[in-house]
């Protein structure tokens, strides 16, 4: 099968829900809450209260105390720019989509990811209660890599932050499953990556997985990331890239680009994200390519970790 098509059969048995496709979630719980407080969240207003009332409303779990980092309210001129209206059908069939298709993908991932978060914690075996913040956090595939960190260590402060408000339920129930419930904060709040909902100098760890390929802008995308991170914090990253030793198969990526952002909520093929990371000015930035084989488009994968 040719490899550009094999996205497309991975994709097939949730594709024909609906057009496009785009992040995983059904109806989110707290939120409901908060939107019963701010009003019509489609406005960027009532995006601004609903990110102050997710902070006092979406703790996703009892330890309440470990919920550290505050959340903020970017400003409406950047949610203008960046928090583009969305449908909320394409909504709901992309995060059932992402939740119950991507397994395989997963799977073969697990071993690299695994040594990268290995790598993150062992860098903050001294931080008593770390916030980490995974930006796109979707259904929250990466749960399984943080319960290890729990075995005879404090909890963990994390924050998920993905503009697909279908997605939380999705987080929550993988969290749950991971174990993350007894000891950890978790906190699921609508935003995008270009204007974080969050402090300067706030975070221990930032984790993007398959997400900077659907920001408007990667660039700003990773700026902000180390806007938000403490000096010496770090950016895990896992992106799927334009080839850069297949000329072929990189004319195939660009071509197919255009119908991708339509169907799959809004992602590119053909971006160079370890170039954009290199050039964001982290203090050391460690990276590789490595490719998953029988995955397609999702192909070739940047990733590493880059230190603020």
């Amino acid at each position: 099968m040719p490899a550009g098509k094999t996205l497309l059969v991975l994709l097939a048995p949730w594709i024909s829900q609906v057009a496009a496709f785009a992040h995983v979630h059904s109806q989110p719980r707290t939120r409901s809450v908060a939107k019963s407080a701010a009003g019509d969240c489609d406005s960027p207003t009532s995006r601004r209260d609903l990110l102050k009332a997710a902070s006092l409303t979406a703790l996703a779990f009892p330890n309440a105390a470990l919920a550290l980092a505050q959340i903020t309210a970017p400003s409406q001129e950047q949610l203008k720019l960046y928090d583009l209206p969305r449908n909320a059908l394409q909504d709901a069939a992309f995060a059932q989509g992402m939740a119950s298709g991507m397994g395989s993908y997963e799977r073969a991932a697990f071993p690299t990811k695994q040594r990268l978060f290995e790598r993150m914690f062992a860098k903050l075996q001294d931080t008593a209660e770390p916030t980490i913040v995974e930006i796109g956090i979707g259904s929250f595939p990466n749960a399984p890599y943080y319960t290890p960190r729990l075995k005879g260590r404090g909890g963990l402060d994390i924050i998920g932050v993905d503009p697909n408000d279908r997605m939380e339920n999705y987080a929550r129930d993988n969290a749950a499953k991971a174990g993350l419930g007894a000891t950890s904060s978790l906190r699921v709040v609508h935003g995008v990556s270009e204007a974080l909902p969050l402090a300067s100098k706030s975070c221990d760890a930032v984790v993007c997985s398959l997400t900077l390929c659907s920001v408007v802008d990667p660039a700003r995308s990773v700026a902000e990331i180390k806007r938000v991170l403490r000096p010496g914090g770090q950016f895990v990253f896992w992106e799927h890239v334009l080839s850069e030793t297949d000329p072929s198969f990189a004319e195939e990526q660009v071509r197919a680009t255009p119908m991708q952002i339509k169907r799959a909520d809004g992602c590119h093929l053909d971006r160079r994200t370890g170039d954009i990371i290199r050039k964001a000015g982290f203090r050391s930035c460690d990276l590789e390519y490595l490719e998953l084989k029988g995955f397609g488009f999702l192909n070739p994968t940047v990733c590493g970790i880059a230190t603020a």
